[in-house]
């Protein structure tokens, strides 16, 4: 539905360079990476406000490149609404349909069931600068819905937005993208909105593309090790295999010895990148258990941060109560368990 072929655009003295994606009909794509990467470039070209100067942009199989945005016929959602002040909010929502050519009392009756759809029209008098930021994302995701395009193009739309009212706008886009069949194109910082959204994604790092692929794919198993740190994976450790046994291959980690299913040879330097969750403290008879002494446990809502020097630091995740029933405290020796087929391997 949207390829990017190839695609590279100098702005000042950042540059995207050679990003080639694909994003196929009713995906919910994210784009993700540090702040200047260049997500919200790739976002602002596929909408056609910045034109490259190498490679193509194709939508519906079509190339796009030098096309107008406004022929593109997708919808874009900035991170700060970019609301007209001076429209009251059916005006704001009805505004693409105006541009289009029809009546301002034909656009505001075609969008009064939007306004009942996203739970705004008691705010249809209203104007911009008396709403809080969930009712302006609110009428900015209708405004651009309201021109029923099929690819939905968002910046960021939840970071300015309190918990509860994110909660409430992540069912709305779901509702978007997996009943109603949009596309949506999704620049975010936030790994919880990819892992509650995403079916895929593309990480960019100062202007590259590091990865794409399924969602879960690259957030569980990602080829290196810069993009397996920015999806938040907690233990990434450099070790070397000394020994094969099977379909395993065992790993010494600066004295740390942890087994893993990989083809390397024996000899070769791998990365292990083991989730937190996936190391468990207390755990008394599992395969091949860790001895560490409990650096510190930090809990932070329901769940526990328990970091435990086992000759190297390891960082395991489990629910605050099952931390307090262990009474895991710092200076106290704990025994961890890990699954081989909980780590993965990045060979290389």
């Amino acid at each position: 539905m949207i390829e990017l072929d190839q695609v590279s655009l100098a702005l000042g003295s950042f540059l995207l360079n050679d990003i080639s994606l694909t994003i196929g009909r009713g995906d919910y794509y994210f784009i993700v990476g540090p702040s200047g990467a260049g997500k919200t470039v790739i976002l602002e070209a596929i909408a056609g406000l910045h034109r490259p100067n190498r490679g193509r942009i194709l939508l519906r199989g079509d190339e796009i490149t030098a096309l107008p945005p406004e022929k593109r016929g997708v919808g874009l959602v900035y991170q700060d609404f970019s609301l007209f002040p001076h429209m009251d909010v059916i005006d704001n929502v009805g505004y693409g349909l105006r541009v289009r050519g029809m009546r301002r009392p034909d656009a505001r009756r075609e969008v009064a069931g939007l306004l009942d759809e996203f739970g705004i029209a008691h705010l249809a008098s209203r104007y911009p600068g008396t709403l809080s930021g969930g009712e302006k994302q609110r009428v900015a995701l209708a405004r651009a819905i309201a021109v029923k395009p099929d690819i939905l193009l968002l910046d960021e739309p939840l970071s300015a937005l309190d918990p509860v009212t994110q909660e409430r706008f992540i069912l709305d886009l779901q509702r978007l993208n997996r009943e109603d069949g949009l596309t949506i194109v999704q620049v975010s910082h936030s790994r919880r909105e990819v892992r509650l959204l995403a079916t895929r994604m593309a990480v960019i790092i100062d202007g590259c593309l590091m990865e794409e692929g399924d969602a879960g794919v690259v957030l569980n198993a990602p080829r290196s090790q810069e993009v397996a740190s920015f999806v938040g994976i907690e233990n990434i450790l450099d070790g070397v295999v000394v020994r094969r046994e099977g379909r395993y291959a065992v790993v010494d980690i600066g004295g740390l010895i942890l087994r893993a299913v990989t083809d390397a040879d024996v000899g070769e330097p791998v990365t292990l990148c083991i989730q937190s969750d996936d190391i468990i403290p207390g755990a008394s008879g599992g395969p091949d258990p860790i001895a560490g002494t409990i650096i510190s446990v930090v809990e932070n809502g329901p769940i526990a941060e328990v970091r435990v020097d086992s000759g190297v630091e390891l960082v395991a995740a489990m629910t605050r109560r099952a931390a307090r029933d262990l009474c895991l405290a710092p200076g106290t020796p704990v025994t961890l368990s890990i699954e081989a087929e909980a780590i993965h391997v990045i060979r290389g």
